[in-house]
């Protein structure tokens, strides 16, 4: 923690050269687009403004919670301007009180931009980049994984657990391209720690389901993992997705909360749990821009928190959304 503070502060002179010259760039180009009125070269010159600062930040290599201290210099000196783009403002500020919160999933996969000049410019810079990107992949993989799992699967009664589930827009698509009889067949238990986070998810799914399929639960996600935790509400599972908890789990806990998703299947049952790689191109802008840290794993490490679990090698693959940068583990418990 000593060295990780010591590089941050040792920084901190080097991020005030750059958040000055941020913010003296800005300056001129907000005076030589006529105040933001001219769209296209707005655009150009604050994507580029941005992008020399980030990619001068990512020279530092300073990474994780090291460049907290310095970030706040960056965000002191240019966050006049920086605080205009409502995505990158909500990441930074994490109004709900956490990174990624519902409305920012929602704000993703609906492509959302503002309508401030300067402020759509840095919307779409966010939305182009990877991460948002792989969020996006993975939530269209997981409702067509859902759809293939309910049509492959003969039980009559077929429960889907979703942990994290946020805004269930991925669910929401799955009972979108099922038909209504498929529907019928599904029993949903969301677990999210957000109250509001579940009203909207029950507000999105309850024009798709009937109510008295879906059981929202209110939990502390990260003690998932410990004795005794969720385990009613997952019980008998026979597909669980989770898809950005990991994300935010140190080793231990990653491998008990996979040790007791494996516990829940029933023989058939299938699982997909996401985490995001190490080459995540996105985060430099992430940490420096938005504060947002993740617990970067690769497939090594995705291998090495299965096998803690007790998951059977030939029972898991590691596979990544069409990106690349969001990995998964695909889990499958053989049937009886």
């Amino acid at each position: 923690m000593t060295q990780t503070t010591d590089l941050g502060e040792r920084l901190v002179p080097v991020v005030r050269e750059i958040a000055w010259q941020l913010d003296e760039t800005l300056r001129g180009a907000h005076g030589a687009t006529g105040g933001w009125s001219d769209a296209t070269a707005t655009e150009r010159l604050a994507r580029a403004a941005l992008q020399v600062a980030l990619d001068r930040l990512s020279a530092t290599a300073c990474w994780g919670e090291a460049n907290r201290l310095p970030s706040g210099e960056l965000w002191r000196i240019a966050g006049h301007w920086l605080e205009v783009g409502t995505l990158q403002w909500r990441a930074r500020t994490k109004p709900r009180g956490y990174a990624g919160d519902f409305e920012m999933l929602e704000q993703i996969c609906a492509h959302h931009v503002c309508d401030h000049p300067l402020g759509a410019v840095f919307d779409r810079f966010f939305q182009a980049q990877a991460a948002p990107q792989a969020v996006r992949n993975r939530t269209a993989l997981i409702a067509q994984s859902v759809v293939q799992f309910v049509r492959a699967c003969r039980a009559t009664t077929v429960h889907v657990v979703s942990v994290g589930s946020g805004p269930a827009i991925d669910l929401q698509r799955a009972c979108t391209a099922l038909t209504a009889p498929e529907r019928r067949r599904l029993r949903l238990t969301l677990l999210d720690l957000d109250p509001l986070a579940l009203d909207q998810a029950r507000l999105r799914l309850s024009a798709v389901i009937d109510g008295p399929q879906l059981r929202p639960v209110r939990e502390n996600l990260f003690r998932l993992g410990q004795p005794g935790r969720g385990n009613d509400a997952w019980r008998e599972t026979d597909f669980l997705i989770c898809s950005g908890l990991f994300d935010y789990l140190d080793e231990t806990a990653a491998a008990a909360l996979l040790s007791h998703f494996w516990d829940s299947l029933r023989p058939g049952g299938g699982a997909l749990v996401f985490n995001f790689a190490p080459h995540n191109p996105s985060r430099a802008y992430m940490e420096w821009i938005g504060n947002w840290y993740l617990t970067y794993r690769d497939r090594r490490q995705l291998r090495d928190a299965a096998a803690r679990a007790g998951i059977p090698d030939d029972c898991v693959t590691l596979e990544a959304e069409s990106s690349g940068v969001n990995l998964y583990w695909r889990i499958r418990r053989p049937s009886a």
